[in-house]
């Protein structure tokens, strides 16, 4: 992207600063959720309510992120980026769905494995996808 536009130079240093951000707790938390998810299995605990309620809420701070950097990607005057690029974030929705049903049934397996076999894999992907926007931002 190339323009002399001082907002569009400060637009785009923050979408880049907001995909670094991500990129530095993503890992985080998948390895933390899954931690969760194995206590899940054998310990429903408060301890691991705790630990679960946490990481949930760092979960919704990344995703909340993400869509930031989503929406001011759409505000660049040169869009380097396809409209498929956060195609991962779409698919958390029904996820998240499926997981609040788990947690209000109190099916802790359920859970525990939407969190290990759906949400880290979905996790990995947005973590890819956000590299991949990070390079064609590079290259722009």
């Amino acid at each position: 992207m190339q323009t002399d536009d001082p907002r569009q130079i400060e637009l785009l240093a923050r979408i880049r600063e907001g995909i670094d951000n991500a990129l530095a707790v993503v890992g985080e938390i998948d390895r933390r959720l899954l931690a969760c998810s194995n206590r899940l299995r054998v310990d429903p605990s408060d301890d691991t309510f705790t630990a679960l309620s946490s990481e949930i809420s760092n979960l919704d701070a990344f995703v909340a992120l993400v869509q930031e950097v989503r929406n001011g990607i759409a505000h660049l005057a040169s869009r380097p980026v396809p409209a498929d690029a956060f195609a991962s974030l779409e698919k958390s929705l029904s996820l998240f769905q499926q997981m609040q049903a788990a947690m209000e049934g109190k099916d802790w397996i359920t859970l525990a494995d939407l969190i290990q076999y759906e949400l880290s894999p979905l996790l990995a992907d947005g973590e890819k996808d956000l590299s991949g926007v990070r390079d064609l931002l590079a290259r722009s």
